[in-house]
């Protein structure tokens, strides 16, 4: 039934996914009030549209576990307003994602980040480049503790040689392990990481 979701969202709209009322997939009372604002990670700032909290939480695992893509249309402008604003702040030439798990591409069908940044009407002005690869298999972060998140990173990733203005863009930073990470990468690499931008960010 799970493969099925969004086509019944689209044809016969069930439930909120946060409270689980109709209308189907979010109700206006439990859609998230978004603002951009600014927070850093060392000496990066991080650009985030929300707080992470249980309402997020609730529709990003909609969104990527239960496949309820018809989310995307709700989530997509807050992290489009939080790129822009970076962007107009740190002029990046490229935008860069977390690279590819194949293992949760394959059980979901879609890249997550990837939707959300190319729908009509969301999308950024600069280019997403596929600048991040996995040097090593890394474990499934969601079930580690922040020392533990960073440890199963140090790393892990690798990215191209060159000299771009980046900006690092993910749906969700916990720890700030998975960016830490890929600002490493890409800076050894020789490239200038600009900024962070997340659709909710856990204040920790």
């Amino acid at each position: 039934m799970r493969v099925y979701t969004p086509l019944i969202d689209f044809v016969f709209p069930s439930s909120c996914a946060v409270c689980g009322q109709a209308p189907s997939p979010v109700c206006q009372g439990c859609l998230p009030e978004f603002s951009v604002r600014r927070s850093t990670l060392g000496k990066t700032p991080v650009w985030l549209a929300h707080e992470y909290d249980e309402p997020i939480g609730k529709l990003l695992r909609s969104y990527k576990d239960d496949l309820r893509t018809a989310l995307a249309s709700k989530l997509a402008p807050a992290l489009a307003a939080a790129c822009a604003e970076a962007a107009l702040e740190t002029s990046p030439e490229v935008i860069c994602l977390t690279p590819r798990n194949r293992a949760n591409y394959k059980k979901r069908g879609f890249d997550p980040v990837v939707k959300l940044l190319s729908r009509s009407g969301d999308r950024p002005s600069q280019p997403i480049v596929n600048l991040l690869s996995w040097q090593r298999v890394a474990s499934d972060q969601r079930s580690l503790g922040q020392v533990a998140r960073a440890r199963n990173l140090v790393g892990a990733m690798e990215a191209k040689p060159g000299t771009s203005r980046v900006l690092f863009v993910d749906d969700v930073m916990t720890t700030g392990a998975t960016a830490l990470e890929a600002i490493r990468a890409l800076c050894q690499a020789g490239h200038t990481v600009t900024g962070v931008c997340v659709l909710a960010k856990r204040i920790l």
